[in-house]
């Protein structure tokens, strides 16, 4: 699809606008999607639908910026794609950053601004284009995308900006869902057909990411793959979905879905093309940090 194209949709998607929607408005009953739109992050003792999973990822990711970094108090920190601000806002509390949220959708900083303004916190929240972002060279000390450039076809773009916008040596770090390297043709299709029903373009691989930093002048720390943590835990849930959905329970469900006004066909479907793309996705963390020049 073009890129029109494609930002119309994830706007739809995100603001509650259209059928596609129905699956956000759904996830809201059970995650804090009002705050958080990134996947989660648990260990094999923790719930992954209770207990703010999506929390806990963010948290691993900024210990890996505060890793990289002799403080993180007050140091300015952008975070590309920042959805409704959960993250940035977490970020801030618990380690002390000086966030500044982008975000290409107008109700997601709408509900970022509202939530700062919730939890008396500072942070600054901006419609923008990852790719054509509207700040200095030195501006920021470090920057997080957490699994939002799976959302955006060019990588590339939003790297060399990003970096744009960074001190020398500032740390970057990426969480998203990739999809594996070595998939056949009839699995690739299936991803696709994933992508297209979440409104995504198609999703790159580690291998391309690593290709993207390192032709945006970033140097590659770590590449950490931490599926299992994440979407390894996802298909038992989708393969749950879909059994009830051949049950007695069936109608039970859909009426259910019906009575928060959600559409059981759009929900099925996009559960439905996600539990035959789920063996072939990953989810990664890249830490890389700018270059001196």
């Amino acid at each position: 699809m073009d890129q029109s194209t494609l930002r119309n949709r994830i706007t739809d998607q995100f603001s509650y606008r259209g059928e596609r929607a129905d699956i956000w408005r759904a996830f809201d009953l059970l995650f804090d999607t009002d705050e958080f739109l990134n996947l989660g992050y648990s260990e094999w003792y923790q719930p992954h639908i209770a207990g703010s999973s999506q929390r806990r990822l963010v948290t691993e990711v900024g210990s890996r910026v505060a890793s990289h970094l002799p403080t993180t108090d007050g140091v300015r920190l952008l975070d590309v794609g920042c959805g409704r601000g959960g993250p940035a806002l977490h970020l801030a509390y618990q380690f002390g950053f000086n966030v500044t949220g982008v975000d290409l959708v107008p109700y997601n900083i709408q509900m970022a601004t509202e939530n700062a303004r919730g939890k008396h916190l500072d942070s600054e929240f901006i419609i923008g284009d990852a790719t054509q972002l509207p700040f200095t060279r030195d501006s920021f000390t470090a920057c997080t995308a957490i699994d939002a450039l799976v959302y955006l076809p060019e990588r590339n773009r939003v790297f060399a900006t990003v970096a744009d916008t960074l001190e020398p040596e500032a740390v970057l770090v990426v969480s998203d869902l990739v999809m594996q390297s070595d998939v056949t043709e009839t699995e690739r299709r299936l991803v696709d057909s994933f992508a297209d029903a979440w409104d995504m373009p198609s999703l790159g691989t580690v291998e391309g990411y690593k290709a993207a930093l390192d032709e945006t002048s970033f140097e590659l720390k770590a590449v950490e793959d931490i599926t299992k943590h994440s979407v390894g835990r996802f298909r038992k849930w989708t393969t749950l979905y879909l059994q009830l959905l051949t049950s007695p329970l069936r109608a039970l469900i859909e009426r259910l879905l019906g009575a928060y006004d959600l559409d059981p066909l759009a929900i099925t479907e996009q559960v439905r093309k996600a539990h035959h793309a789920l063996p072939f996705l990953r989810h990664v963390i890249f830490v890389a940090e700018l270059e001196t020049t």
